[in-house]
């Protein structure tokens, strides 16, 4: 291999700290998310306790979203580097899925295999990609749900809800199957290395367009994702508790729609302790639905909030989305 073939020569992270990133991230999405999915069990509310209560959960989660985030935005950066200024080539292979489906199948007696089974860990890494980018857009919406609901149908949020849960469950269950399956019965050697074909001066000339322009690139994107993340506030942002009620009726509409109210009690903590349909809680929390309480003394009590029960202010819950909810727990449970 010529003296400019490593591909390594890249970004200042090697895919092993990248890799390091990614289950770093992926670790503490599952310990942060899968106690949001089974609120209801008793483990979640542990989970919770050991974690500085919901809030504190909730913005963990983000954290470790934020930061698979950003490993996604350096992976792109990163690929196109290595093949647009090192113009890296990995090493052709044989018939690899059918190649792969065949030693796998006769590879139950433990013995290696040849490089041509990477196919084990692309496959692995175009799962963790798709996952990635599925649960990074499914989450931002429900990071922003009044955002997205501004242009998209008010049932879009409980419908992303559930499939970003359900995914990244899947995802860990695939994840920690998968890597069983390989260590007990694939065992693949490692992959040939790519090399590096461009000769330094190449590397060089490439080098002083690309770094440039990534960097423009990957500020404009976070701008972007800092814009939006701190944008207005919404029903799941985490603030300090108001004690004062103020109504603001003009800003009210004519009726409330049951539809956005279900919409967002889907985002919104009551839901932890209420239940998923506000059909009450496990730890004796009463039902909501199906309330006869009057608006008004609905509306004192999200503002005021009394015993466990957190207030809620304007400005995470603002007056019409109070109307829209208390339509919905009127409705009866279906």
């Amino acid at each position: 291999m010529s003296a400019h073939s490593s591909p390594n020569r890249s970004f200042p992270a090697t895919p092993p700290l990248e890799r390091l990133v990614v289950i770093i991230a992926f670790v503490g999405l599952a310990i942060t998310g899968l106690p949001q999915k089974f609120a209801a069990e008793a483990w979640a509310h542990g989970a919770f306790t050991l974690m500085g209560g919901i809030e504190s959960t909730r913005i963990l989660h983000r954290f470790f979203a934020l930061l698979l985030i950003a490993e996604a935005i350096y992976h792109v950066a990163a690929f196109l580097y290595r093949r647009l200024v090192l113009a890296v080539k990995r090493p052709d292979g044989p018939n690899v899925i059918g190649a792969t489906v065949g030693r796998f199948l006769g590879n139950l007696g433990l013995r290696r295999t040849d490089a041509s089974s990477r196919f084990a860990f692309r496959l692995e890494y175009w799962v963790i990609v798709l996952s990635a980018i599925f649960m990074i857009i499914t989450g931002l919406a429900l990071w922003k749900p009044v955002a997205v609901t501004n242009t998209l149908p008010a049932d879009t949020i409980p419908l992303f809800r559930s499939l970003h849960s359900d995914h990244a469950l899947a995802l860990v269950v695939f994840l920690v199957v998968w890597r069983i399956g390989i260590a007990l019965f694939w065992r693949p050697k490692p992959a040939a290395a790519p090399e590096v074909t461009a000769s330094p001066a190449q590397i060089a000339r490439r080098r002083a367009v690309f770094i440039p322009a990534a960097l423009v690139v990957i500020a404009a994107l976070t701008l972007v994702l800092f814009a939006f993340i701190t944008s207005s506030q919404t029903a799941i942002n985490t603030i300090v508790p108001h004690r004062q009620v103020i109504f603001a009726p003009q800003a009210m509409p004519a009726a409330g729609d049951p539809v956005v109210g279900a919409a967002l009690w889907n985002t919104l903590r009551c839901a932890f302790c209420h239940g998923a349909e506000a059909q009450g809680g496990a730890d004796g929390e009463p039902a909501l639905r199906g309330t006869t309480v009057t608006f008004e003394a609905f509306y004192e009590q999200v503002r005021v909030g009394r015993g466990d029960m957190p207030a809620f202010s304007a400005e995470e819950l603002p007056d019409p989305y109070v109307l829209h909810l208390y339509t919905y727990l009127t409705q009866p449970a279906q």
